[in-house]
């Protein structure tokens, strides 16, 4: 059956989302230094509400010393709930669905952003970046409360009325590294097989669900998004990742996202397979994984590009970029108008860009 852009999408947990287009979560470094939300904040994300289907927040902390960014955002406790319920209730007051990311850095994280502490991950394994500091091994115990972490953020969530979450296993967070085995060298039973290795984001997964049912919420919207591949050796292969979202996909997962700059993207490890990566997970899903949405991201500049995304076989399209320069993006598509592609002087404030986000956008503004 052919895929209209502005199609409903039904999701397992009984919400739909009104098209196929979504914002991506993007980084805007403007919340306060304790991770709690901006009025900047709230007013950024609520322009650019009301045209599509879900409105995804950026990556938000579930730990204080879990930060990956200058200025993050938090829901890592019961304080940042009144912020965080503004925010919710901005974008949905303009009428599309409010989720929200959660994220621990894991390795990626530094000293300087986390007061100090060691970076934490599964192993004592640096990350392959200049001047990585080594992290610090999770003790069993340690691991057990941050998947209880990963659920009470989630719990905030459903308290400040966001209608989802959606889990960051990608970029090479804590959650992609439990399962990666270049940054897994563990021999106990977090750790060593494939099995061993999808067991972190398998149990966050797990009781991010749990809790929300436990808490009458039992249409919450779980997403998970992931990285198909890594480049690190040993690293997560294509075959690897398939075999994480088809176990994640028992805990009703409402889509899964892949994390790619551009939907046509093809293997990062054999460069000579011109396969798309999303072509390889039609072939390879199976009856289970096919009943769940994925939504692709990257390379969405107009209304040809969304729909040849669709055609080409994902059921949601995250846009970015696009919907930080166009806040009326999807009223552009639906009306056929060819959307800004770059931003120009003045438009810090006429589209609602706070100032730290605005400063880090030099690869986006016309040359004088």
């Amino acid at each position: 059956m052919t895929k209209n852009l502005f199609d409903k999408v039904q999701l397992s947990s009984g919400q739909t989302f009104e098209n196929r287009l979504v914002m991506a979560p993007m980084t805007t470094q403007c919340s306060f230094h304790d991770g709690s939300v901006t009025d900047e904040l709230v007013q950024y994300y609520t322009r650019r509400a009301g045209g599509p289907a879900a409105v995804i927040v950026e990556s938000t902390f579930i730990d204080n010393y879990g930060r990956a960014f200058e200025g993050a955002l938090g829901a890592d406790s019961d304080d940042k709930i009144p912020g965080l319920t503004k925010l919710a209730e901005g974008i949905k007051d303009k009428g599309s669905k409010a989720i929200i990311q959660l994220y621990h850095a894991g390795r990626m994280g530094t000293p300087e952003l986390n007061k100090g502490r060691q970076p934490i991950s599964a192993s004592n394994v640096a990350a392959l970046r200049d001047n990585a500091v080594v992290p610090r091994t999770l003790e069993v115990e340690e691991i057990e409360e941050m998947i209880q972490l990963f659920a009470d953020a989630a719990a905030r969530a459903i308290k400040a009325g966001f209608d989802g979450v959606e889990l960051h296993g990608a970029n090479t967070y804590l959650l992609q590294q439990f399962f990666s085995p270049h940054s897994n060298r563990r021999d106990d039973e977090w750790g060593g097989s494939r099995e061993n290795r999808l067991r972190f984001p398998r149990q966050v997964t797990e009781k991010v669900r749990q809790t929300a049912e436990e808490m009458g919420k039992t249409d919450f919207i779980i997403g998970y998004r992931f990285s198909p591949e890594e480049l690190e050796e040993p690293g997560i292969t294509f075959e690897d990742t398939m075999y994480l979202l088809n176990h994640l996909a028992d805990y009703s997962i409402d889509y899964f996202h892949f994390s790619i700059n551009n939907w046509q993207r093809t293997s990062i490890i054999d460069t000579t397979d011109e396969q798309l990566l999303l072509e390889k997970y039609l072939d390879n899903a199976n009856d289970k994984l096919k009943k769940i949405p994925i939504m692709g991201a990257g390379g969405i500049k107009s209304v040809e590009d969304a729909e040849e995304a669709i055609a080409a076989g994902f059921d949601l399209m995250s846009v970015g970029k696009a919907h930080l320069i166009n806040p009326d993006f999807v009223d552009c598509l639906k009306n056929n108008e060819l959307p800004k592609s770059l931003l120009t002087e003045g438009d810090d404030e006429k589209l609602i860009i706070p100032a730290p986000l605005w400063n880090i956008l030099g690869f986006l503004k016309e040359k004088k």
